[in-house]
Protein backbone atom coordinates (compact mmCIF):
# COMPACT_ATOMS: atom_id res chain seq x y z
CA UNK A 1 0.00 0.00 0.00
CA UNK A 2 2.91 2.48 1.07
CA UNK A 3 6.28 0.80 0.35
CA UNK A 4 7.54 3.41 -1.72
CA UNK A 5 9.60 5.06 2.00
CA UNK A 6 9.77 1.72 3.47
CA UNK A 7 12.42 -0.62 3.18
CA UNK A 8 11.89 -4.60 4.38
CA UNK A 9 14.57 -3.77 6.78
CA UNK A 10 12.32 -1.30 8.72
CA UNK A 11 9.72 -3.61 8.85
CA UNK A 12 11.42 -6.36 9.82
CA UNK A 13 13.06 -3.96 12.83
CA UNK A 14 9.35 -3.75 13.91
CA UNK A 15 8.47 -7.30 13.72
CA UNK A 16 11.29 -7.91 15.64
CA UNK A 17 10.07 -5.50 18.41
CA UNK A 18 6.82 -6.95 18.75
CA UNK A 19 8.49 -10.38 18.99
CA UNK A 20 10.48 -9.11 21.54
CA UNK A 21 7.40 -7.85 23.96
CA UNK A 22 5.45 -11.53 23.31
CA UNK A 23 8.74 -13.03 24.71
CA UNK A 24 9.34 -10.19 27.50
CA UNK A 25 5.69 -10.81 28.40
CA UNK A 26 6.21 -15.03 28.44
CA UNK A 27 9.25 -14.68 30.18
CA UNK A 28 7.25 -13.25 33.00
CA UNK A 29 4.51 -15.50 32.69
CA UNK A 30 3.74 -18.31 35.89
CA UNK A 31 2.54 -20.96 33.78
CA UNK A 32 1.81 -23.33 36.32
CA UNK A 33 -2.01 -23.35 35.43
CA UNK A 34 -1.31 -23.36 31.22
CA UNK A 35 -0.92 -19.56 30.84
CA UNK A 36 2.06 -19.74 28.41
CA UNK A 37 0.09 -21.82 26.12
CA UNK A 38 -2.24 -19.25 25.67
CA UNK A 39 0.21 -16.81 25.10
CA UNK A 40 1.78 -18.84 23.00
CA UNK A 41 -1.23 -19.46 20.83
CA UNK A 42 -2.14 -15.57 20.71
CA UNK A 43 1.47 -14.91 19.32
CA UNK A 44 0.74 -17.29 16.75
CA UNK A 45 -2.65 -15.48 15.77
CA UNK A 46 -0.82 -12.53 15.64
CA UNK A 47 1.51 -13.68 12.51
CA UNK A 48 0.08 -12.89 9.16
CA UNK A 49 -0.51 -9.28 9.33
CA UNK A 50 -0.46 -6.15 6.48
CA UNK A 51 1.27 -3.66 9.65
CA UNK A 52 -1.04 -1.50 7.73
CA UNK A 53 -0.59 1.13 11.26
CA UNK A 54 3.22 0.80 11.01
CA UNK A 55 3.40 1.56 7.61
CA UNK A 56 1.46 4.39 8.03
CA UNK A 57 3.16 5.32 10.96
CA UNK A 58 6.70 4.97 9.57
CA UNK A 59 5.52 6.90 5.96
CA UNK A 60 4.66 9.89 8.26
CA UNK A 61 7.94 10.35 10.11
CA UNK A 62 9.86 10.02 6.90
CA UNK A 63 8.43 12.90 5.39
CA UNK A 64 9.67 14.76 8.33
CA UNK A 65 12.96 12.78 9.51
CA UNK A 66 16.28 11.90 7.57
CA UNK A 67 15.99 8.03 8.70
CA UNK A 68 13.57 5.93 10.79
CA UNK A 69 14.43 6.26 13.97
CA UNK A 70 14.47 3.67 17.36
CA UNK A 71 11.80 5.90 18.52
CA UNK A 72 9.28 5.84 15.49
CA UNK A 73 10.14 1.88 14.62
CA UNK A 74 9.19 1.18 18.59
CA UNK A 75 6.03 3.69 18.35
CA UNK A 76 4.94 1.93 15.03
CA UNK A 77 5.13 -1.67 17.05
CA UNK A 78 3.44 -0.29 20.03
CA UNK A 79 0.53 0.32 17.44
CA UNK A 80 0.42 -3.57 15.89
CA UNK A 81 0.52 -4.37 19.25
CA UNK A 82 -3.12 -2.03 20.25
CA UNK A 83 -4.64 -3.14 17.02
CA UNK A 84 -3.77 -7.27 17.97
CA UNK A 85 -5.33 -6.36 21.30
CA UNK A 86 -8.51 -4.84 19.69
CA UNK A 87 -8.70 -8.07 17.38
CA UNK A 88 -8.98 -10.75 20.02
CA UNK A 89 -11.16 -7.87 22.16
CA UNK A 90 -13.30 -7.87 18.67
CA UNK A 91 -13.54 -11.72 18.42
CA UNK A 92 -15.20 -11.74 21.79
CA UNK A 93 -17.43 -9.00 21.21
CA UNK A 94 -18.44 -10.12 17.96
CA UNK A 95 -18.48 -14.28 18.80
CA UNK A 96 -16.35 -15.32 16.17
CA UNK A 97 -14.13 -18.12 16.11
CA UNK A 98 -12.57 -17.63 12.54
CA UNK A 99 -9.65 -14.94 12.03
CA UNK A 100 -7.63 -14.56 8.82
CA UNK A 101 -9.24 -17.73 7.44
CA UNK A 102 -8.11 -19.92 10.36
CA UNK A 103 -9.50 -20.64 14.00
CA UNK A 104 -8.83 -17.50 16.38
CA UNK A 105 -7.53 -17.76 19.97
CA UNK A 106 -11.21 -18.14 21.28
CA UNK A 107 -11.73 -20.99 19.51
CA UNK A 108 -8.06 -22.73 20.00
CA UNK A 109 -8.56 -22.76 23.38
CA UNK A 110 -12.61 -22.93 23.64
CA UNK A 111 -11.09 -27.04 21.69
CA UNK A 112 -8.07 -27.36 24.19
CA UNK A 113 -10.91 -27.20 27.04
CA UNK A 114 -13.00 -29.69 24.79
CA UNK A 115 -10.56 -32.00 24.84
CA UNK A 116 -9.62 -31.72 28.70
CA UNK A 117 -13.74 -32.91 29.21
CA UNK A 118 -15.09 -29.61 29.78
CA UNK A 119 -18.92 -28.89 28.60
CA UNK A 120 -19.30 -26.91 25.13
CA UNK A 121 -21.06 -23.87 26.86
CA UNK A 122 -17.91 -23.27 29.53
CA UNK A 123 -15.42 -24.14 27.24
CA UNK A 124 -16.56 -21.14 24.71
CA UNK A 125 -16.63 -18.96 27.84
CA UNK A 126 -13.03 -20.55 28.40
CA UNK A 127 -12.07 -19.40 25.42
CA UNK A 128 -13.41 -16.05 25.13
CA UNK A 129 -11.94 -15.14 28.50
CA UNK A 130 -8.50 -15.85 27.41
CA UNK A 131 -8.84 -13.69 24.67
CA UNK A 132 -10.11 -10.94 26.70
CA UNK A 133 -7.16 -11.64 28.62
CA UNK A 134 -4.08 -11.88 26.31
CA UNK A 135 -5.94 -8.62 24.80
CA UNK A 136 -5.42 -6.96 28.08
CA UNK A 137 -1.78 -7.83 28.02
CA UNK A 138 -1.12 -6.59 24.51
CA UNK A 139 -2.93 -3.36 25.41
CA UNK A 140 -0.50 -2.96 28.39
CA UNK A 141 2.68 -3.70 26.38
CA UNK A 142 1.90 -1.26 23.75
CA UNK A 143 1.68 1.52 26.43
CA UNK A 144 4.66 -0.30 28.11
CA UNK A 145 6.47 0.86 24.62
CA UNK A 146 5.41 4.40 24.79
CA UNK A 147 6.71 4.66 28.03
CA UNK A 148 9.98 3.77 28.08
CA UNK A 149 10.77 5.92 24.71
CA UNK A 150 14.24 7.10 25.05
CA UNK A 151 12.13 10.68 24.21
CA UNK A 152 11.71 13.90 26.33
CA UNK A 153 9.12 13.58 28.45
CA UNK A 154 6.72 16.29 26.37
CA UNK A 155 7.03 13.79 23.43
CA UNK A 156 6.09 10.70 25.52
CA UNK A 157 3.47 12.49 26.85
CA UNK A 158 1.97 13.82 23.40
CA UNK A 159 2.10 9.98 21.84
CA UNK A 160 0.29 8.74 24.92
CA UNK A 161 -2.15 11.25 24.61
CA UNK A 162 -2.32 10.00 20.68
CA UNK A 163 -2.74 6.36 21.86
CA UNK A 164 -5.46 7.20 24.71
CA UNK A 165 -7.23 9.10 22.47
CA UNK A 166 -7.10 6.13 19.99
CA UNK A 167 -8.11 3.34 22.82
CA UNK A 168 -10.95 5.67 24.17
CA UNK A 169 -12.67 6.44 20.63
CA UNK A 170 -12.47 2.73 19.63
CA UNK A 171 -14.25 1.82 23.05
CA UNK A 172 -16.91 4.54 22.08
CA UNK A 173 -17.23 3.05 18.86
CA UNK A 174 -18.05 -0.10 19.31
CA UNK A 175 -20.11 0.66 22.12
CA UNK A 176 -21.87 2.59 19.71
CA UNK A 177 -22.24 -0.27 17.54
CA UNK A 178 -23.32 -2.62 19.58
CA UNK A 179 -26.44 0.12 20.78
CA UNK A 180 -26.90 0.37 16.60
CA UNK A 181 -27.30 -3.70 16.62
CA UNK A 182 -29.59 -3.42 19.09
CA UNK A 183 -31.79 -0.69 17.90
CA UNK A 184 -31.92 -2.52 14.57
CA UNK A 185 -31.49 0.71 12.27
CA UNK A 186 -29.28 3.63 11.76
CA UNK A 187 -29.01 6.57 9.66
CA UNK A 188 -25.67 7.59 7.95
CA UNK A 189 -24.50 9.84 10.19
CA UNK A 190 -24.48 7.62 13.28
CA UNK A 191 -23.01 5.19 11.20
CA UNK A 192 -20.10 6.94 9.87
CA UNK A 193 -19.21 8.66 13.20
CA UNK A 194 -19.36 5.04 14.54
CA UNK A 195 -16.76 3.97 11.78
CA UNK A 196 -14.77 7.09 12.77
CA UNK A 197 -14.50 5.68 16.34
CA UNK A 198 -14.36 2.46 16.03
CA UNK A 199 -11.25 2.15 13.06
CA UNK A 200 -10.36 5.47 11.50
CA UNK A 201 -8.79 6.84 14.95
CA UNK A 202 -6.33 4.34 15.87
CA UNK A 203 -5.96 2.28 11.80
CA UNK A 204 -5.14 6.09 10.76
CA UNK A 205 -5.37 8.91 12.23
CA UNK A 206 -3.11 7.61 15.35
CA UNK A 207 -0.24 6.79 13.14
CA UNK A 208 -0.01 9.78 10.83
CA UNK A 209 -0.11 12.32 14.19
CA UNK A 210 2.38 9.84 16.14
CA UNK A 211 4.95 9.48 12.92
CA UNK A 212 4.74 13.75 12.12
CA UNK A 213 5.15 14.00 15.73
CA UNK A 214 8.41 11.69 15.78
CA UNK A 215 9.74 13.78 13.22
CA UNK A 216 9.03 16.95 14.39
CA UNK A 217 6.82 18.49 11.92
CA UNK A 218 4.67 21.47 13.12
CA UNK A 219 1.54 21.19 15.67
CA UNK A 220 -0.49 22.54 12.60
CA UNK A 221 0.58 19.90 9.98
CA UNK A 222 0.11 16.92 12.67
CA UNK A 223 -3.20 18.26 13.62
CA UNK A 224 -3.78 18.18 9.15
CA UNK A 225 -2.59 14.65 9.33
CA UNK A 226 -5.02 13.43 12.09
CA UNK A 227 -8.33 14.78 9.89
CA UNK A 228 -6.87 13.21 6.98
CA UNK A 229 -6.01 9.97 8.35
CA UNK A 230 -9.64 10.15 10.34
CA UNK A 231 -11.30 10.96 6.34
CA UNK A 232 -8.97 7.97 4.92
CA UNK A 233 -10.06 5.58 7.55
CA UNK A 234 -13.69 6.42 6.79
CA UNK A 235 -13.38 5.72 3.37
CA UNK A 236 -11.27 2.63 4.06
CA UNK A 237 -14.11 1.22 6.27
CA UNK A 238 -16.76 1.82 4.08
CA UNK A 239 -15.12 -0.51 1.07
CA UNK A 240 -14.47 -2.87 3.51
CA UNK A 241 -18.22 -3.14 4.12
CA UNK A 242 -19.32 -3.15 0.67
CA UNK A 243 -16.82 -5.98 -0.21
CA UNK A 244 -18.41 -7.82 2.78
CA UNK A 245 -21.32 -8.21 0.66
CA UNK A 246 -19.95 -7.69 -3.01
CA UNK A 247 -16.68 -8.59 -2.69
CA UNK A 248 -14.99 -11.88 -4.09
CA UNK A 249 -14.39 -14.06 -1.47
CA UNK A 250 -11.58 -15.56 -3.38
CA UNK A 251 -9.87 -11.98 -3.32
CA UNK A 252 -10.81 -11.00 0.48
CA UNK A 253 -10.81 -13.98 1.75
CA UNK A 254 -14.15 -13.13 3.58
CA UNK A 255 -17.66 -14.26 3.44
CA UNK A 256 -19.88 -12.54 1.45
CA UNK A 257 -22.90 -13.65 3.84
CA UNK A 258 -21.39 -13.23 7.27
CA UNK A 259 -21.91 -9.10 7.23
CA UNK A 260 -26.20 -9.95 5.96
CA UNK A 261 -26.65 -12.88 8.38
CA UNK A 262 -24.96 -11.02 11.27
CA UNK A 263 -27.42 -7.97 10.45
CA UNK A 264 -24.48 -5.40 10.45
CA UNK A 265 -25.54 -2.25 10.25
CA UNK A 266 -23.58 -0.27 7.27
CA UNK A 267 -24.04 2.89 4.85
CA UNK A 268 -25.57 0.14 2.25
CA UNK A 269 -28.43 -1.05 5.12
CA UNK A 270 -28.99 2.71 5.96
CA UNK A 271 -29.24 4.21 2.44
CA UNK A 272 -30.98 1.06 1.66
CA UNK A 273 -33.62 0.98 4.36
CA UNK A 274 -36.56 2.93 3.61
CA UNK A 275 -36.82 1.45 -0.16
CA UNK A 276 -39.89 -0.94 -1.00
CA UNK A 277 -37.30 -3.60 -2.83
CA UNK A 278 -35.45 -3.98 0.89
CA UNK A 279 -38.82 -3.71 2.57
CA UNK A 280 -39.38 -6.60 0.88
CA UNK A 281 -36.71 -8.43 1.16
CA UNK A 282 -35.67 -7.14 4.61
CA UNK A 283 -37.12 -10.46 7.00
CA UNK A 284 -34.08 -11.78 5.22
CA UNK A 285 -31.20 -9.52 6.95
CA UNK A 286 -30.01 -10.97 10.15
CA UNK A 287 -31.10 -14.61 10.36
CA UNK A 288 -28.70 -16.58 11.53
CA UNK A 289 -29.82 -19.46 8.62
CA UNK A 290 -29.15 -17.08 5.70
CA UNK A 291 -27.90 -18.71 2.97
CA UNK A 292 -26.10 -17.91 -0.69
CA UNK A 293 -29.72 -17.64 -1.86
CA UNK A 294 -31.29 -15.27 0.79
CA UNK A 295 -27.76 -13.08 0.33
CA UNK A 296 -27.70 -12.91 -3.31
CA UNK A 297 -32.26 -11.57 -2.74
CA UNK A 298 -30.44 -8.43 -0.52
CA UNK A 299 -27.77 -8.02 -2.80
CA UNK A 300 -30.25 -7.70 -5.44
CA UNK A 301 -32.26 -5.10 -2.73
CA UNK A 302 -29.34 -3.17 -1.88
CA UNK A 303 -28.49 -2.23 -5.79
CA UNK A 304 -32.23 -2.02 -6.69
CA UNK A 305 -32.65 0.70 -3.84
CA UNK A 306 -29.45 2.82 -4.94
CA UNK A 307 -27.62 2.35 -1.85
CA UNK A 308 -24.70 0.67 -3.57
CA UNK A 309 -24.20 3.66 -5.49
CA UNK A 310 -25.03 5.93 -2.74
CA UNK A 311 -22.48 4.33 -0.35
CA UNK A 312 -19.88 4.48 -3.66
CA UNK A 313 -20.41 8.48 -3.93
CA UNK A 314 -19.53 8.68 -0.14
CA UNK A 315 -16.46 6.42 -0.45
CA UNK A 316 -15.54 9.21 -3.50
CA UNK A 317 -16.31 12.26 -1.75
CA UNK A 318 -14.46 11.12 1.28
CA UNK A 319 -11.82 10.55 -0.92
CA UNK A 320 -11.94 14.15 -2.48
CA UNK A 321 -12.02 15.46 1.11
CA UNK A 322 -8.33 14.45 1.90
CA UNK A 323 -7.34 14.70 -1.11
CA UNK A 324 -8.37 18.59 -0.68
CA UNK A 325 -7.19 18.39 2.90
CA UNK A 326 -3.61 17.79 1.91
CA UNK A 327 -3.36 20.03 -0.55
CA UNK A 328 -4.07 23.03 1.96
CA UNK A 329 -2.10 21.51 4.88
CA UNK A 330 0.79 21.76 2.59
CA UNK A 331 2.57 18.50 2.76
CA UNK A 332 5.81 17.80 1.79
CA UNK A 333 5.85 15.82 -1.68
CA UNK A 334 7.05 12.64 -0.84
CA UNK A 335 3.74 12.32 1.94
CA UNK A 336 1.37 13.09 -0.61
CA UNK A 337 2.64 10.82 -2.54
CA UNK A 338 2.36 7.90 0.13
CA UNK A 339 -1.19 9.54 0.70
CA UNK A 340 -2.23 8.98 -2.57
CA UNK A 341 -1.47 5.93 -2.77
CA UNK A 342 -3.58 5.51 0.61
CA UNK A 343 -6.53 7.17 -0.40
CA UNK A 344 -6.33 4.31 -3.97
CA UNK A 345 -5.61 1.36 -1.91
CA UNK A 346 -8.32 2.51 0.67
CA UNK A 347 -11.52 3.48 -1.58
CA UNK A 348 -10.13 1.26 -5.22
CA UNK A 349 -9.06 -2.07 -3.61
CA UNK A 350 -11.03 -5.42 -4.28
CA UNK A 351 -9.79 -6.86 -1.32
Amino acid sequence: MIDSTLSSDVLADVEAVIDGSFQDIAARIDDAEGFDAVWEQARGAAAGGKLLRPRLLLAAHAAFADAPTENAIRAAAALELLHLAFLLHDDVIDRDLVRRGAPNLIARRRDAARASGVGEAEALRYGGSCAILAGDLLLSAAHRIIAELDAPVADRRALTGVVADAIDAAAIGEHADLVLSLRGHADEGAILRTMEQKTARYSFSAPLRMGALLGRAEPAVIEALGFIGTTIGVAFQARDDVLGVFGDPSLTGKSVVSDLREGKLTLLVAHARSHPAWISAASLFGDPALDDEGAAVLRSAIERSGALARTEAVISGLAAEARASMLLAALPAALVDDLDRIIDAATERGR
